[in-house]
């Protein structure tokens, strides 16, 4: 069974455009955008929305309606009035959020570009430094290859050795009566 893949980045365009009209965020160009930043990725490009829409109370109130047009615009004025401290903890709630999330992206970007700087100031440590660890593990493995040889040449000495004796028991066992 073969699984499709989710076309994730064409969703997330899709719920930008559909969500921006209705919490009144305009499409900015790059240089319209907010402090003049150009949003480097898609999580720069979300925070920027975030910081553009954290306020749903003041949405302009309009209707598409042309002869009950006025009466909704009143009835929805009405209701943002009677809404407004509940919209107010709202605005309040999503600002903070805004902050929290933009405070975290900034701290994410600082341990990254700290972990890439170390990793350079490893590797380079470890490429062109140490010439006196290196040579030690070398002698050392050196030394180990040697021991391991003698080892080797021993267990044939020993196993010449063992078969030697047998050979003398096996001659004595013939010569006794």
């Amino acid at each position: 069974m073969q699984y499709e893949e989710i076309p994730t980045q064409q969703i997330i365009d899709k719920l930008r455009q559909t969500l921006e009209p209705r919490i009144g965020i305009a499409e900015l160009s790059l240089s319209e955008r907010p402090n003049s930043a150009i949003a480097q990725n898609e999580d720069d490009e979300d925070i920027a929305l975030l910081k553009a829409g954290f306020d749903i109370y003041n949405i302009p109130i309009t209707s598409y309606q042309r002869r009950l047009g006025s009466a909704v615009i009143a009835v929805r004025k009405i209701v943002r009035k009677l809404l407004k401290p509940v919209l107010d903890r709202q605005v309040i709630y999503n600002f903070a959020n805004t902050r929290v999330v933009q405070t975290l992206s900034t701290q994410l970007q600082k341990l990254q570009e700290n972990q890439q700087t170390l990793e350079k100031k490893l590797t380079s440590e470890f490429s062109s430094g140490f010439p006196e660890v290196t040579a030690q593990l070398e002698s050392q493995q050196q030394a180990i290859a040697n021991f391991q040889s003698e080892v080797e040449q021993i267990k044939a000495v020993q196993q010449q050795h063992t078969a030697i004796l047998q050979e003398i028991a096996a001659q004595l066992l013939d010569r006794q009566p």
